[in-house]
């Protein structure tokens, strides 16, 4: 038996400032995923980790929440998810304030703050599925939601 497993992003800005976009340029993919087998997908994996770009006024602060999912759902049966504290990266592309522009292993669950480079910001996502040994094929889903707003400063 195998199923599909993907996760959508749901995306919020909060901007009290100059103008700011966030784009969704990949979902959190998990592809086929085998019952009692669990799955990761890393930060790396290209088009499947999830990839959020973020646009606005170069160095400008801003802080970046996610709320995540504990479930997928699909069909009234559930797969477990977990995000590690090491699941996130960003790359502030050319941000003013930092000599190298790229920060691994970030933790999703709490609140990140960084400023915008010149060309912005982009974060990458990964987790983990663990479904059951008796896990029923079929579509699962579940929603991401990342939030973002200037600090301010």
């Amino acid at each position: 038996m195998k199923y599909l497993v993907v996760i959508s992003a749901f995306l919020l800005l909060a901007a009290s400032c100059p103008a700011q976009t966030i784009t969704l340029n990949n979902d959190l993919i998990f592809g086929n995923v085998f019952p009692g087998i669990p799955m990761t997908i890393t930060k790396y994996s290209v088009g499947s980790a999830a990839e959020f770009h973020v646009a606005g006024t170069s160095g400008a602060e801003i802080s970046i929440q996610f709320a995540l999912p504990t479930y997928m759902h699909g069909s009234g049966f559930n797969i477990e998810m977990i995000f590690f504290e090491t699941d996130c990266s960003i790359d502030t592309l050319a941000s003013p304030s930092q000599t190298s522009p790229l920060f691994d292993n970030l933790n999703p669950w709490t609140t990140l703050v960084y400023r915008l480079g010149s060309a912005g910001l982009t974060l990458w996502l990964g987790g983990t599925a663990i479904p059951k040994v008796v896990q029923p094929p079929g579509s699962y889903t579940a929603t991401i939601v990342l939030t973002v707003a200037y600090t301010g400063a």
